[in-house]
């Protein structure tokens, strides 16, 4: 609470947290404008021939599925793309030494992500209309209403993508995880009441202490999920100096927290778009529930399927994302070139060692938390009355990731600021100086 009180007492700070919640608030008023060309009536049904599916969209678009928005796909096509993009990078020689090039490079692929996402949008939206053909309002030209209906599908696409860019560039955090902390919030009294439907058969009493028990260990969950996305394993590193007359010359000691957390939430969220990509084009081209195949793939984030694959993509992405916060190697080389060592650890092998066995320590008990609280809930969803739970576990770590990332960066935001004003103080003491 402190450091969001200091950042809305900064006025720089106060106009991102500000331009943040528009963001966020224009886009749950865009979750209440209906797509044009569809019966609305006829829409709902065949979205809820989705299944598990049409639940996760859901959230990633604030509701507006649910509601048959335009943004009703809301940032999935943007996240598609940018993953496509990522991996392209890695794979082209080109693109990866364009990447990095600095500043100039990080735009140049910013502009091919751009364009990949309007590609994704396009395509979605198209996938969306052929998803929807039965549900195509008879009082205009059928082929008018397709096209209607496409148009507005891809702009509220593109448009999403564009309020993840605009929130990177002048909000107080990374887009998409705003975004869909903003859509886990929003579907939090919709599950609170589910809770107290479930159990309204025991009475008004039990039901009213059903739902307040899950909502207070919703909130327990998230405390203990934002506890350990704050644990920190703490480097000393001691740097020789070396005395050429009256001057000492060295760098200084440092103290390098690593986070036990080191991928934060990105694992997560690419391990559901990337799993979750066949059975949200198999929803939109066979929406009803005739096939058994097709329903199969819809309800596959609450089968038992689901869970091995869930799993090994977790790790894969949790190492790859670890390695790009803290690179054993890396760190390594920079501390012998400098002429520094850790604290009770001998320069050289001994220290590399050191570091990888800490990389392979923290990334296990990552990947460990990340399992635990994304996967059991899947696993008790399949006792009888526990069916609702099997995404709980996911909501809780996106939604407690996301809060210390945007907190961590508000800290980062008013430590650079509060910088900034000490050099502007000793400059204007230095020219007050200088004049007399």
């Amino acid at each position: 609470m402190s450091t969001l009180r200091d950042s809305v007492n900064s006025p720089d700070i106060r106009k991102k947290v500000f331009f943040t919640c528009l963001i966020v608030s224009v886009l749950c008023v865009l979750t209440l404008i209906p797509v044009p060309g569809l019966n609305h009536a006829a829409a709902i049904y065949t979205a809820a021939g989705w299944g598990s599916i049409g639940y996760i969209i859901d959230i990633l678009s604030l509701k507006a599925f649910e509601n048959i928005s335009i943004i009703s796909l809301g940032i999935y096509p943007f996240l598609v793309a940018s993953i496509v993009m990522q991996i392209v990078t890695l794979a082209v020689p080109k693109l990866r030494a364009l990447a990095q090039m600095g500043d100039e490079g990080t735009k140049a692929i910013t502009k091919l992500t751009r364009i990949a996402a309007i590609i994704s949008s396009v395509v979605f939206a198209a996938l969306y209309c052929v998803g929807m053909r039965d549900a195509v309002t008879t009082r205009i030209n059928y082929w008018v209403a397709i096209v209607l209906c496409g148009v507005s599908i891809a702009v509220g696409n593109a448009f999403c993508g564009w309020c993840v860019e605009l929130l990177n560039k002048k909000g107080i955090g990374d887009g998409l995880t705003i975004i869909i902390c903003a859509g886990i919030v929003r579907n939090l009294p919709h599950e609170i009441a589910k809770c107290f439907d479930d159990a309204h058969y025991l009475g008004i009493i039990p039901g009213l202490t059903y739902a307040i028990f899950g909502a207070l260990l919703f909130a327990g969950l998230i405390f203990f999920v934002v506890f350990i996305n704050m644990g920190e394993k703490k480097i000393r590193i001691i740097f020789s100096k070396r005395t050429v007359g009256m001057k000492q010359y060295g760098m200084q000691n440092q103290v390098v927290p690593l986070k036990v957390a080191q991928a934060g939430i990105t694992p997560v969220i690419y391990t559901l778009t990337v799993t979750l990509l066949p059975s949200v084009i198999i929803a939109m081209v066979v929406p009803g529930n005739e096939a058994n195949w097709s329903a199969a793939w819809k309800n596959l984030p609450t089968s038992v399927a689901y869970i091995p694959f869930f799993i090994v993509f977790v790790v894969f992405f949790t190492y790859i994302f670890a390695m790009m916060q803290f690179n054993p190697f890396d760190m390594s080389t920079q501390i012998k070139q400098n002429g520094g060592y850790i604290q009770g650890i001998k320069p050289g092998k001994p220290t590399s060692q050191y570091l990888m066995n800490l990389y392979n320590n923290l990334n296990s008990a990552d990947c460990f938390y990340l399992i635990l609280f994304c996967v059991l809930p899947m696993a008790l969803s399949f006792i009888p009355g526990f069916s609702r739970i099997a995404f709980g576990g996911i909501g809780v770590v996106l939604l407690g990731g996301g809060l210390i990332e945007m907190k961590t960066l508000l800290e980062n935001a008013l430590k650079t600021e509060e910088e900034q004003l000490k050099a502007a103080g000793k400059d204007k003491r230095r020219k007050n100086y200088n004049k007399k």
